[in-house]
């Protein structure tokens, strides 16, 4: 161990609302029509929609950092950033369940649940 306090996944998925809370007080989603009494987590299937397409980018983005996976010109492998945006990838999916109106306990509930099934299977 590190010798550090890990954050739980709920506390991450707090500041992440929070976070989200600001963009939405600061007018960042102008395309949806939210004002500053709106409260995450919210079922908005307008933002649902928008991570989803930032989550596909995101993805794109972890692979372009480390192309060795590809057959041929594989050479690209750069480890901090992919961890970099592996990390965007669980930010961006923390926001597809925030404006799908699951809030942190949620979905820490539904990883562990997730992670026992698989247990089981093996």
């Amino acid at each position: 161990m590190n010798g550090k306090i890990n954050p739980t996944l709920n506390d991450l998925f707090m500041h992440q609302m929070v976070n989200q809370s600001r963009f939405i007080q600061e007018g960042i989603y102008d395309h949806y029509k939210m004002d500053e009494t709106t409260q995450v987590p919210v079922d908005d299937i307008g933002l649902f929609s928008y991570h989803m397409q930032h989550l596909m980018s995101e993805i794109g983005e972890v692979l372009d950092s480390d192309k060795r996976w590809k057959t041929h010109r594989n050479g690209k492998f750069d480890k901090d950033a992919k961890l970099d945006e592996i990390a965007d990838c669980f930010i961006v999916l923390m926001n597809v369940a925030m404006f799908s109106d699951f809030n942190g306990y949620q979905l820490t509930d539904a990883i562990k649940k997730k992670l026992d099934i698989v247990s089981d299977r093996v």
